[in-house]
């Protein structure tokens, strides 16, 4: 079975157009994580190439019992409010690379990587993840330590920082309000309004990909959209 994780407070119009991709499974709040943040997938799990999963410890039981049919291995660190408590699974791959700040990686998945041969970067940003819309071709960051450190290794884009919508935050990024399924691209709102729209615009049609928009809202970042 395929499934679509999604925040717990993912908007329900937004979560039924993903439904043709595979089961919804929304994430479970950990309440030690600060508000806004605690309903992330991109903080509460970390999919694996392999199609199994590493989830939050203190919501493991939650996820083995919806996640049937894959593995659902216990993080080993328990998340915390304040950083980098919170950013143990907020890594990200891209091809044979696995890039996080290293300093503060989940062991579990870190060794996980590392016995697969995966070539590791350290990246100052803890919230790796949040920051970087991954697709299997290249990546879009409006962070830019992440852009200067990766800019000669992979194809990496840079955007403008700011105007995503994030609760309780200033700003939220663009991996956080996006997701990516072989060749779609799905954006959690209208990234009309984005003052980098026509340059990310430009870069989707570069590649070939599709886009597909979840909501007429304004962009929000409601942490990754994951396919597994």
């Amino acid at each position: 079975m395929n499934y679509v994780i999604v925040a717990e407070n993912f908007p329900e119009e937004s979560a039924k157009k993903l439904e043709k991709y595979g089961k919804i499974i929304r994430t479970k709040k950990n309440k030690k994580v600060m508000e806004g943040l605690n309903t992330h997938p991109d903080i509460l799990v970390h999919p694996l190439p392999n199609g199994n999963i590493i989830v939050d410890r203190d919501n493991f039981m939650y996820y083995e019992s919806l996640l049937t049919g894959i593995k659902v291995i216990k993080s080993e660190s328990h998340l915390d409010e304040k950083y980098p408590g919170d950013v143990p699974l907020n890594a990200f791959t891209f091809k044979n690379y696995f890039i996080h700040n290293l300093k503060y990686t989940d062991k579990k998945l870190l060794e996980y990587y590392k016995e697969r041969g995966y070539e590791l970067i350290h990246i100052k940003q803890g919230y790796s993840k949040c920051t970087t819309l991954v697709t299997e071709d290249f990546l879009i960051t409006s962070d830019g330590g992440t852009y200067e450190k990766l800019r000669d290794i992979i194809p990496i884009y840079k955007i403008n920082h700011g105007e995503i919508k994030l609760e309780n935050f200033n700003y939220g990024f663009i991996g956080g309000a996006s997701g990516s399924f072989g060749k779609k691209i799905f954006f959690t709102g209208s990234i009309k309004e984005h003052s980098s729209h026509r340059k990310i615009m430009k870069i989707i049609k570069k590649y070939n990909y599709e886009i597909e928009i979840l909501s007429r809202e304004p962009i929000e970042d409601y942490g990754s959209i994951y396919f597994i």
